[in-house]
Parts: C-alpha cells; structure tokens; sequence
C-alpha cells in the first residue's frame, strides 16, 4: 500500500511540475516527511533515486535540443561531480539536524514558490552569443554551488541553477533548460551513490542510504505524470497550473518556516 501511494504522489506531482519545468523532487520532500513518515538523510537520498528514474524522459525530450551545448554539458557535469559528495556529506553531519534541514527546506519552498509566481524574464539581449554562453568559471562555479545544495537537500539542483541562468545571465530557457537538467541527473546519480557509501561505512548519520523501493515507486510515478502533465498543460494551459503550483509551493514553505517558530 505504502508503495502505491509513493507512485501516486510521484505521478500527481510531476504532472503539476513538469509543464512549468520544475523538479518534483522539490515537493517530494514534504511528501516524504509527511505522509511517508520518512526521516533523516534517507529523505535526501529517496529524492535522488526519484530524479534518477524520473529525469532521463526529461533528457530525452530535450536531446534534440542539446546540439551545440556539449562544452557547458560538460562544465556542469565536471562541477557537479565533487560537489554533490561534498553536498552529501554536509547532509549526513551538519543537516542531519531535523530543525536545520526543515528550515533550509521551507526556505527553498518558498524561494521556488516565488519564482513559479514572479517567473524570471529573458534579458532582451540573451540571443547574442557572448551573453548565451557566458564564462565557463562563473558557470562552473553556479553549477557546482546548485549541485552541492542540491544534493544535500535531495532535489538535484537544476531548478536552483535555471533560474540564474535566465535572471541573471541572460540564456534563453531552452538552453537553460538542457544544461539545468543536465546538472540535476549527474547530482542526483552521484549524490545518490555517496549517500549509499557513506551509509556503507557508517559515516555520518543513519540511515543514509534510500528506501530503494519507495524512490522506486516515486520515480515510476513520476515518469508516467511527467507524460501526463503534457496533456495537462495543453487543456489547462501553463499560467494557471504555474499559478496554482506556486501558491501551493508557498504555501508549504511558509507552514514549514512558521513550524519553527513554535
């Protein structure tokens, strides 16, 4: 039953995400300290083998895309690589504290939820090549920072490197979106096989090491809403489920920061 249930969440909540090009790993989370009575860094490593299993569609669709982006492909993965060890290993010392990684959860919740209400616009000059591509230090540098976040949180990173490259770098969203994708299946896969690492040796707090069989269910889920929320967004349109999201995102960031002031 409680696998069911992982695969329903999985499905419903890509199906809301994927249209406004958000990660459900991000509402996963309270899903999995909620209703799934999860807890620890466990939570942090389930998210990961969700994107795992849920992110390659996403790759796959975008494949087409991808012609041209191999070098900042490879930036992202080279920077991502170390950080999402690095990301691990703060989870399972630092963050293993339950008030701290709520905190930090509610504040990501409400920082994504803003972002799907008050979207980043596309600098009126990103079309020129030197504004598109950027350097590869400060890229690198923006890619390695989301992926150690990312990892330490459970939610890959992408959805906090996007934004960046839209806002404040000027790229179009389609070459964000590769690139962002891109840094979130190498985070989740290498953060992933750290969290089963440290759990192995016993460094850290316990248990680190996924539920293989809920991050499972939820990835299964979410491959199959991720299809459905194509449908979805042709009927509904993208503005009312990116309004709808984004005020449940808030909303759900708010309860969480509120909760630690009780």
């Amino acid at each position: 039953m409680e696998l069911l249930a992982a695969a329903l969440a999985g499905f419903a909540v890509a199906a809301l995400t994927a249209p406004v090009g958000v990660s459900g790993a991000v509402l996963l989370l309270p899903v999995q300290l909620g209703a799934l009575g999860m807890h620890g860094p466990q939570v942090s490593a389930t998210n990961l083998l969700y994107n795992v299993v849920a992110t390659p569609l996403g790759i796959a669709r975008l494949a087409r895309s991808a012609r041209g982006n191999g070098a900042e492909m490879l930036t992202v993965t080279a920077a991502a690589v170390p950080c999402a060890v690095a990301g691990a290993a703060v989870r399972v010392t630092w963050l293993a504290d339950p008030l701290l990684f709520r905190a930090l959860l509610g504040v990501i919740l409400l920082g994504t939820g803003l972002r799907l209400l008050f979207p980043s616009r596309t600098a009126p000059d990103a079309g020129r090549p030197g504004v598109a591509r950027g350097g590869r230090g400060l890229l690198a540098g923006a890619a390695g920072g989301a992926a150690l976040l990312g990892a330490a949180v459970g939610i890959g990173g992408g959805s906090l490197l996007a934004p960046l490259l839209i806002g404040v770098a000027g790229w179009l969203t389609a070459r964000a979106a590769v690139v962002a994708l891109t840094t979130t299946f190498t985070t989740s896969v290498v953060g992933l096989t750290a969290y089963a690492v440290f759990d192995g040796v016993g460094f850290g707090a316990a248990p680190a090491a996924p539920d293989w069989d809920t991050g499972l269910a939820l990835g299964a889920g979410g491959a199959l809403g991720s299809l459905a929320g194509i449908v979805l967004s042709r009927r509904v349109g993208e503005q009312p489920l990116r309004f709808l999201l984004g005020a449940l995102v808030c909303l759900t960031g708010a309860v969480y920061l509120v909760g630690l002031l009780r």
